[in-house]
C-alpha cells in the first residue's frame, strides 16, 4: 500500500521511464515494464521524448514485435510459450484498445496451437511447468476460463497439467519426473494464486489497483 514513487527517499517507477534501458533485455523488458506500469496504473513521463506516459510506447514496442503467427518470442520469428503467454499478460490491462484486442485474441490462437497434445508446452526441447503456468496467468487475466475447449487436451484442463509437476512436499519440478525446483515452484505457486482470485471475481495476479 505504500507509494513506490517515494520509498525510502527512491522513485521506484523512475527508471520505467528510460525506454532504452528497459528495452535493453528485448521484449521481455518491454513486457514486464508494461505490466509494472499497469500493477498500479502508474503515470511515469517518457525520459526521451517528453511525452508525459512512456506507457503507449511500450504498448507499441509490444504490438510490433508481435509474429505473424500471433505469437513473440525474445528473436523475432521465432515462437516461444512463454514470451507469448507473457506479451498476453501485459496486454490484458489494454483490451479497450482494437488493435490491442486484436493482437490478443491472435496471441491466444497461437499459444493454443503451441500446446502439445497432452496439454503442455514444449521450451527449449523439453516441457516445463513454468509454460504452464505463464498460460495459466495470461488466461485469468484475460479472463478465460480453464475449462476454455481450446486449451482442453483428453479432457485435461491446464490447472489439471500444472498439477502433474507437482511433488509431494508441496514444491513443484521444473519436468516431470523432476527434483524440487524454486523457480519452477515459485511460478506455479502465483498461477495457483491466478487462479484462485480469477475464481473468487478478484482482480488479476498484476492488478494491484484493489
Amino acid at each position: 500500500g505504500k507509494d513506490p514513487a517515494d520509498t525510502a527517499g527512491y522513485d521506484l517507477t523512475a527508471p520505467l521511464g528510460d525506454f532504452a534501458w528497459a528495452s535493453g533485455q528485448g521484449i521481455n523488458g518491454v513486457i514486464w515494464a508494461l505490466i509494472a506500469l499497469d500493477s498500479g496504473n502508474y503515470t511515469v513521463a517518457d525520459a526521451e521524448t517528453g511525452a508525459p506516459d512512456v506507457r503507449e510506447r511500450y504498448l507499441q514496442a509490444l504490438l510490433d514485435a508481435q509474429n505473424e503467427d500471433g505469437s513473440w518470442g525474445l528473436m523475432p520469428g521465432a515462437a516461444d510459450a512463454d514470451l507469448t503467454a507473457m506479451a498476453l499478460q501485459a496486454l490484458a490491462a489494454h483490451l479497450a484498445q482494437p488493435e490491442a484486442q486484436a493482437a490478443a485474441d491472435r496471441g491466444v490462437a497461437a499459444l493454443a496451437q503451441m500446446q502439445e497434445q497432452d496439454g503442455g508446452f514444449l521450451a527449449w526441447g523439453e516441457e516445463s511447468s513454468e509454460s504452464v503456468a505463464q498460460a495459466i496467468v495470461a488466461l485469468c487475466a484475460l479472463g478465460i476460463s480453464m475449462d476454455d475447449a481450446r486449451f482442453v487436451k483428453d479432457g485435461a484442463t491446464l490447472s489439471d497439467v500444472l498439477m502433474r509437476f507437482a511433488l509431494e512436499d508441496g514444491s513443484f519440478s521444473h519436468t516431470q519426473g523432476g527434483e524440487s525446483d524454486q523457480m519452477a515452484t515459485e511460478q506455479a505457486f502465483y498461477a495457483l494464486v491466478a487462479l484462485a482470485r480469477a475464481e473468487d471475481g478478484k482482480a488479476a495476479l498484476y492488478d494491484m489497483t484493489d
